[in-house]
């Protein structure tokens, strides 16, 4: 990510959790333009031009609330992007959140680490979505062993597994992906190359016929043996 910096709004009601966010951010390219308890209050201190800026609002008071308001972003600048903060993950808010265009979602207690490199993936066009929220859907959506149309069963793990041909590293690798481990961590966990890690997630994503890493997570969400373990 570029060390240019992107415009910020951010919208918290907690005082202090606002003042502590600014801090975390100002040493970053997302150091806010303005900050208010309110949506209101920020687009009052600063008025947003053509160029793509960033959203970090508050959604742990009203959701539905929050979710109106990012429709009113994006109906109204096609070029916002938006990072909502919740207390904790629940289902029915992250669908009904990123059917309003929500670009990521995050509960508050996340790593600064973290928190930055998720702004970083939403400016590059990415919709984030936490290792959490897969199993979440994987629990109450997508189930193992209840097949549909567009789903294949699940196979059992038994040294290999057989369902697309995957071998066991490649298995394990597809966990970390379904864990949202960067291919620096998962070259530390194996003890391998970066470069060896790409041949590996290409080698995948061609196997199950995925687009992207968070394609590949949300198929091994689904289809991926719960035994299977990324060690």
């Amino acid at each position: 990510m570029s060390s240019q910096a992107t415009p910020t709004l951010l919208v918290e009601s907690n005082t202090l959790l606002r003042e502590g966010l600014r801090r975390i951010l100002a040493e970053t390219a997302y150091n806010p333009v303005a900050l208010s308890s309110s949506l209101d209050g920020v687009l009052t201190d600063w008025r947003p031009d053509t160029a793509p800026f960033l959203v970090i609002m508050d959604s742990a008071r009203d959701h539905g609330e929050a979710c109106d308001q990012v429709r009113q972003i994006k109906q109204q600048y096609t070029f916002a992007r938006v990072l909502m903060l919740v207390d904790q993950y629940d289902l029915k808010h992250i669908i009904s959140a990123f059917q309003a265009g929500t670009d990521a979602y995050l509960v508050k207690s996340v790593t600064c680490e973290v928190l930055v490199k998720t702004l970083d993936l939403v400016m590059l066009g990415e919709r984030v979505f936490p290792s959490a929220v897969l199993e979440l859907l994987n629990e109450h959506v997508l189930r193992p062993g209840e097949e549909t149309a567009t789903q294949e069963p699940v196979k059992s793990f038994d040294g290999q597994f057989q369902s697309k041909g995957l071998s066991v590293r490649e298995t394990v690798i597809l966990r970390c992906l379904m864990d949202g481990d960067s291919n620096k961590l998962i070259a530390r966990k194996f003890d391998i190359t970066e470069a060896t890690v790409k041949v590996h997630v290409k080698a995948i994503l061609r196997k199950i016929h995925a687009k992207n890493r968070t394609q590949a997570a949300i198929w091994a969400a689904s289809h991926l043996p719960a035994d299977v373990q990324a060690s």
